[in-house]
């Protein structure tokens, strides 16, 4: 098995469809707030943000 056979352009297709609702606003908005709050006037770095779903 190779990872052409597991990250075919069928996956890369569907690949945020199983996880689109966590984009949604209601999902996102205490996520940032709360990550923002932490960060306060400081840097913040986010590591493994994957396919972006929370970037600030």
């Amino acid at each position: 098995m190779t990872s052409s056979d597991l990250w075919d352009a069928e996956t890369a297709e569907r690949y945020d469809d199983s996880s689109a609702f966590m984009f949604a606003p209601d999902v996102l908005d205490p996520a940032v707030a709360f990550l923002a709050e932490l960060a306060g006037d400081g840097p913040a770095l986010e590591l493994a943000i994957g396919t972006g779903r929370v970037a600030i």
